[in-house]
């Protein structure tokens, strides 16, 4: 999975390349779009100015020959020429000087002429004129003779009888003069009479260098150019081919340019062509003379200045979209790293360790949802520290408790290991006594033979009760302490178990405390929802608040875990407490019902005996007054002995009963031992559940 930092960047990234890539393509179509009527605006200036200059120069020249002609026609009369074939002579000879001095004021000049129409004139009547070269004036030649063509003859004398059927001033194709090896073209005016019939032409051949000059200083761009056409597609100028050339016959390709450049309804407009694989812009003209200007230029140059704009404006977008990196990796990283933080403090919380954290404090200030998350979790760490110190001093006091318990419980055993011997001695002891007395029986007739065994026996009798008593009284006196302590004991166990049992409930507070961690999930996932809502409503600027909200929305699932983890080990710990309970409430139960009842029946039991013994002794020490008399109370003694005997048996009961009590008062004590070692166990789990917390702070 991607890091938010990665997220946050890509989708700064995407919305930047995004609004660079759609202001580039406006500012692109723009600029191609504005470069591109410049373009063509600057070339129709061009064209316009330069079709301008050269409708200039023809127009002087078609005014200089209009006007010669009119002069020259001013004094002509029709009826005569009509008559008279001499006529045209003698009216060329007056007109002659007004004609040359027209064409030598005429800038480009090179030939001009005048002449008639040969069916009222003769064939060589009128001006021809020429320059020997272009520095000189005009000479006067002999005129073309008319009769050594046809008149359908328009290679010879098609300058002649074009204009005359065309029935207005025209101009004529270019065409090399061999005489002078110039290129020239030709303006004449047919001149009619009232009633329209033909009289003949007056013209002049203009050196074409007059239009091609203008023609060849017109530039466009690096290498644009223009060139000059006629109306059906030849060329009448260019630098690259001969005049008269079809334009589809230098490329095939070209015919597209032919049929703009021939549509009339198309001057003026730029088109696109392509000319050997280079895409290429034209535009035309028409000039006066029925010639087409042309103008063209390649398009990377004619859009030279808007491919240079697009260049800056893809460079202005490769430096808003690096700089936009740069934000994005700054803002992400900004972002990106109070939320690591975060996860590290939440992973450090789930590992149990309550350390303090190295920003935990600098999140905390910050006044947004990063500080409050950071507030809630360091509130949540606070109040987990404090529960954690709270167990911690309990198994503290379990543990002291316990070995308290546990001395106290060897302590018991001991005493009751002692009780148990003491118990066995007695019970030998009345075994014996049971014994001697049994003797006693059998010897009574011994001792009535001889009164002075019996008198010994008496006195044997009366030490021996004297032992009895003492054993008696230290019987009473060793039950009296034992009881004594274990009452010590029972008071010590039942107060501090109680205190444990007490204590023991500030568990039941981790339960509380994780409810409220629960509760500060569930917000936390409402607030990422919110948060998920409000982006979605936001749409594509709310898409990197959506991410931030999701992994909010992880967090506190996270969070959730982490608590779930913890309420699993406080149902343990539970468990152990629990265990623990009930451990001391059975010895508790024990030593109030059994120990201490058994203390008190030892305590009855060897107050009896003492007060057995005393009787005996009492009895001994009259047997020993008595011995004189001993003949006369041998049956009182005989009954008095198997009263002893059948005491001693009761007491030789009593004694094993009490031997018998002991061993049990042992086993208890044994169990109450099994149960403290597993209330042991119960503060070692306790103690290594508190040992997973790191609480230093």
């Amino acid at each position: 999975m991607k890091s938010i930092k990665m997220k946050l960047i890509v989708s700064i990234l995407t919305c930047s390349l995004l609004t660079a890539v759609l202001i580039g393509v406006l500012a692109i179509s723009n600029s191609m779009k504005t470069a591109g009527n410049d373009a063509v605006a600057k070339m129709q200036l061009t064209g316009m100015k330069k079709a301008g200059e050269i409708n200039s120069v023809i127009q002087k020249i078609e005014q200089s020959v209009d006007t010669m002609s009119e002069v020259a026609m001013s004094g002509f009369d029709y009826e005569k020429f009509v008559k008279s074939k001499e006529y045209a002579d003698s009216y060329t000879d007056k007109v002659e000087k007004t004609v040359l001095n027209f064409a030598n004021h005429t800038n480009g000049a090179v030939t001009v002429y005048l002449r008639y129409n040969p069916k009222y004139s003769n064939p060589t009547s009128g001006i021809f004129a020429q320059r020997p070269s272009l520095d000189s004036d005009l000479e006067s030649l002999t005129p073309t003779d008319f009769s050594m063509y046809e008149e359908g003859d328009m290679e010879h004398v098609g300058w002649y009888y074009l204009p005359v059927q065309a029935g207005k001033a025209i101009w004529m194709s270019p065409y090399m003069n061999e005489n002078v090896n110039i290129y020239m073209i030709s303006y004449v005016v047919p001149l009619f009479a009232e009633d329209g019939t033909s009289i003949g032409v007056i013209g002049m051949d203009i050196d074409f260098s007059q239009i091609t000059d203008l023609v060849d200083e017109t530039k466009i761009y690096q290498s644009g150019y223009a060139f000059l056409m006629d109306a059906d597609g030849a060329i009448t100028y260019h630098k690259q081919a001969d005049n008269g050339t079809m334009i589809t016959d230098m490329d095939p390709s070209l015919a597209k340019a032919t049929e703009i450049i021939t549509d009339d309804d198309k001057q003026g407009i730029a088109m696109q062509y392509s000319y050997q694989g280079t895409k290429k812009q034209l535009l035309y003209n028409n000039l006066d003379n029925g010639m087409k200007f042309v103008l063209t230029a390649p398009e990377d140059e004619i859009y030279g200045e808007a491919y240079s704009l697009v260049r800056m404006i893809l460079a202005a977008m490769l430096i808003a979209v690096v700089i936009a990196a740069v934000i994005g990796t700054v803002i992400g990283t900004r972002m990106a790293n109070p939320i690591r933080q975060l996860t590290a403090i939440i992973d450090q919380t789930a590992q149990l360790d309550f350390s303090p954290t190295e920003n935990g404090g600098k999140l905390r200030r910050q006044k947004d949802e990063i500080g409050v998350m950071a507030k809630q979790i360091h509130k949540m760490r606070k109040t987990l520290c404090g529960l954690m110190e709270d167990l911690q001093q309990t198994q503290q006091i379990l543990e002291e408790n316990t070995e308290d318990l546990n001395q106290l419980m060897k302590q018991n055993s001991d005493f009751a290991e002692d009780n148990s011997a003491v118990t066995q001695e007695l019970a030998a002891g009345m075994q014996e006594t049971s014994s001697n007395t049994e003797r006693i029986v059998e010897n009574v007739e011994i001792m009535k033979q001889s009164s002075d065994s019996i008198h010994q026996l008496a006195v044997d009798g009366e030490n021996n009760s004297g032992q009895i008593q003492a054993r008696a009284e230290e019987m009473e006196r060793i039950s009296m302490e034992s009881r004594n302590k274990t009452d010590q004991m029972y008071a010590v166990m039942k107060e501090k178990s109680e205190e444990a049992m007490e204590q023991s409930k500030a568990v039941q507070k981790i339960n509380v405390l994780t409810d409220n961690i629960k509760d500060i999930s569930s917000q936390t996932n409402l607030l990422a929802l919110n948060a998920n809502i409000e982006a979605a409503r936001a749409g594509e600027a709310g898409r990197g608040f959506a991410v931030v909200a999701s992994e909010i929305g992880t967090l506190a699932s996270q969070t959730l875990d982490t608590v779930s983890t913890i309420d699993s080990i406080v149902y343990e710990v539970n468990g152990a407490v629990t265990n623990m309970t009930e451990c001391l409430t059975t010895i508790m139960e024990f030593l109030g019902n059994t120990v201490l009842e058994d203390y008190n029946n030892f305590a009855k039991m060897g107050e009896q005996y003492r007060m057995d013994a005393d009787a005996f002794q009492h009895v001994m020490q009259e047997t020993g007054t008595a011995v004189v008399d001993l003949q006369q109370h041998i049956d009182q003694i005989s009954n008095t002995v198997a009263d002893i005997n059948y005491m001693v048996e009761q007491s030789t009961n009593g004694i094993s009963g009490i031997a018998e009590k002991s061993g049990n008062t042992q086993s208890l004590v044994m169990d109450g031992y099994d149960k403290l070692q597993e209330c042991n166990k119960s503060v070692n789990v306790i103690k290594d559940f508190v040992a997973q917390f790191n609480l230093n702070r």
